[in-house]
């Protein structure tokens, strides 16, 4: 999670997606969305998976936690870690 969003808010579009709704090999609805935000007491954006479409979070990306950094104007991926602080120095850089 980016716990230091408020310093990096202005270089960086932080987002959350939450996979794992109850169990591990349950999607994440809506419902665990709120819970999640609200307990985290997350400030940035916050999506999981549309209904009807599995875990792709977890199919797609990877099975544990990880962070990328992505160039919002090629989509490319600059860095990429298993948890937000390792990117911050990259951040830091800009």
């Amino acid at each position: 999670m980016a716990l230091e969003y408020p310093n990096y808010a202005d270089k960086a579009i932080f987002v959350d997606l939450l996979a794992e709704g109850s169990t591990e090999t349950e999607p994440a609805t809506d419902k665990h969305v709120d819970v999640w935000i609200e307990d985290k007491e997350i400030s940035f954006t916050t999506a999981c998976d549309p209904p009807g479409v599995g875990q792709r979070i977890i199919n797609d990306f990877s099975p544990v936690e990880n962070a990328f950094l992505i160039e919002l104007g090629s989509m490319k991926i600059v860095e990429h870690a298993q948890t937000p602080s390792m990117l911050y120095p990259a951040l830091n850089a800009q």
